[in-house]
């Protein structure tokens, strides 16, 4: 989700360059949401919750 690659490149298509860094704070907030929920789903399926 996070690939500095991914960010250099996608900031240069929507011309953004040099920008990166913004982009990441704005990013890396979203990735945690994400991370966050996907460790919820986890701990549900192995508790048995989920099954």
């Amino acid at each position: 989700m996070i690939s500095p690659q991914n960010l250099a490149i996608g900031a240069a298509a929507v011309g953004l360059a040099g920008q990166e860094g913004e982009i990441f704070r704005r990013v890396i907030g979203w990735c945690l949401v994400v991370l966050l929920a996907m460790c919820v789903i986890v701990y549900l399926q192995s508790a048995d919750v989920l099954c």
